[in-house]
């Protein structure tokens, strides 16, 4: 039975490497992912010029490593491959953890429910800026814990050392991203306040040394927001709004459909043939299945472990503390990342992909379910013969699908450079929706800076991106510049007032091309906040 599942991984994974540089390009054309390299590449270059705003969402420590790494020579092969390799670390780490707490067997199956993914999580799993720090220090936290409760024998400066080292490492990723207290931050809390109601010694020792690295993380957020403001990085403010009642049956159904696009239930939706729409409905069986497998081993575990806690003669091994501890925090973690998702009003962020928000309950499965299949449990088949409909779910989906749907900017851009290159520009403005993407993807035959409607009354009616732009960008140069309307995007769709005559216009699919004699910089109207 195992063979099967295992087999339906090894093709899925031969695939995903064949296909990797086709869907890690096919990323990069969404501009939300692409200003993740192009501000760090024109930092380097040629400063901020001013506050450089980024989004809801810090970023710091993927634009740290843009900064230190940008003079590198193969600097974007390793920009474009990075966040894949974060994403295959998330899935080893919660691989490391399964491994201390169950079999091999285990252990390999939680890397492989991490790794073969649906394409839409691929899509913001391998893209820069889309909560990449998040997914992997949120297993980093869950291992954590694991190596806490498994202490027995370590020497004592080890002991001091690590738990400021990896509040150290939550507080700067907290900081990048708020998105962590509710994948980590909250579930580590709710663990180490549950070890520490016990009375023995172990769980109080690992109780303290969980809260010490949250009392270093939160100095270090906040002296990491600081710092960084300081130097002039924005970002926006966080959206804090419940949503009304009477929303929440609307948020429950957006939170249902976007957990079956993490689990394949995409497929059912397709016209392509009855393998697809099979697999669809098979995959939201397993689905359903598993979240409420999910949601029944982690409220056992918990009140097993609280009511055992309270007993003086219990007699934990260090094994069966990492297990309950475990499970708790990734279950926590699922709970807490789809329940902050329900009730938020706004969720902010740098991706309109809201599935991102609570893609971590795919590694809260890997980590949890890899459990039951120990070799006498009767659920031992059911978890492979689930594995399997997910993995040849997951199979399908990637072998139909792009991991982007940007195929029609893709096709565009040789013309935009073709016609800057008949024009002698190099420099133009666009949307928001076209901009940095066609930046990073020409690879400096054209330069195109985010802009977006706004009203000016003293020039043109458009102004620098509100997010994700640097200031340096909208410095008025003597140089002809072009301006590039996609009819299709949000922020910049027909040709703006207050421009003038252009020295020539273009249409190509649907793309408008205008070419000034000046720099359009010089007409822009203030950033909007």
């Amino acid at each position: 039975m195992w063979l099967i599942p295992l087999a339906l991984a090894a093709i899925y994974l031969v695939v995903f490497v064949v296909q990797l540089r086709h869907n890690v390009i096919q990323t990069a054309w969404d501009s939300d992912y692409a200003s993740g390299f192009t501000i760090p590449e024109t930092i380097v270059r040629t400063g901020t010029g001013g506050n450089t705003v980024i989004s809801s969402s810090g970023q710091w420590v993927p634009l740290w490593f843009g900064l230190l790494t940008a003079t590198l020579p193969l600097h974007r092969v390793l920009w474009d491959i990075a966040p894949t390799l974060l994403f295959v670390a998330t899935a080893l780490t919660v691989g490391w953890s399964v491994s201390q707490v169950a079999s091999r067997r285990a252990a390999l199956l939680a890397v492989l429910l991490g790794l073969v993914a649906s394409p839409l999580a691929l899509s913001f799993f391998m893209a820069a800026v889309a909560h990449n720090t998040v997914y992997p220090c949120t297993a980093l936290v869950g291992a954590y814990l694991v190596w806490l409760a498994r202490g027995q024998g370590r020497r004592r400066l080890t002991t001091l050392l690590v738990p400021p080292l990896l509040g150290l490492v939550i507080g700067t990723c907290w900081a990048s991203d708020l998105l962590l207290v509710v994948t980590a931050i909250v579930p580590l809390t709710l663990t180490a306040v549950l070890a520490g109601l016990r009375r023995d010694r172990r769980s109080r020792l690992v109780a303290l040394s969980a809260l010490t690295s949250l009392a270093v993380a939160i100095v270090v957020a906040r002296l990491t927001s600081s710092i960084m403001l300081s130097l002039g990085f924005l970002k926006l403010p966080t959206p804090a709004k419940v949503v009304p009642v009477s929303e929440l049956p609307e948020r429950a159904e957006l939170l249902f459909k976007g957990l079956k696009a993490l689990f394949n239930g995409y497929l059912s939706a397709d016209n392509s043939g009855v393998l697809h729409a099979g697999l669809g409905v098979a995959s939201d069986v397993v689905m359903s299945a598993t979240l409420l497998t999910l949601l029944i081993l982690g409220a056992r575990t918990a009140a097993g472990f609280f009511v055992s806690g309270l007993r003086k003669n219990d007699t934990q091994t260090p094994a069966q503390l990492a297990r309950s501890l475990h499970v708790i925090y990734w279950v926590t973690s699922a709970a807490a990342a789809c329940g902050a998702f329900w009730i938020a009003g706004e969720t902010g962020g740098g991706t309109n992909l809201h599935e991102s928000y609570y893609a971590t309950v795919i590694f809260s499965v890997a980590a949890v379910v890899p459990l039951l299949a120990f070799a006498r449990s009767p659920a031992r088949w059911l978890v492979a013969a689930g594995a399997s409909i997910f993995f040849a779910a997951s199979l399908v989906g990637l072998i139909s699908y792009s991991t982007s749907a940007s195929s029609g900017l893709a096709l565009n851009e040789p013309i935009v450079a073709k016609i800057a290159r008949a024009n002698h520009v190099t420099a133009g403005y666009g949307g928001y929706g076209v901009a940095s993407s066609l930046t990073w993807n020409s690879d400096g035959r054209v330069t195109v800076r985010p802009l977006m409607d706004c009203s000016n009354p003293g020039g043109a009616n458009i102004c620098p991106f509100y997010m994700s732009s640097v200031p340096s960008w909208y410095v008025p140069r003597q140089r002809h510049t072009f301006l590039l309307i996609d009819r299709e995007e949000l922020w910049v769709g027909s040709l703006p007032s207050g421009l003038g005559k252009p020295l020539a216009a273009y249409a190509f699919g649907q793309m408008l091309m205008y070419i000034y004699p000046y720099d359009i910089a010089s007409r822009l109207g203030p950033q909007q906040d």
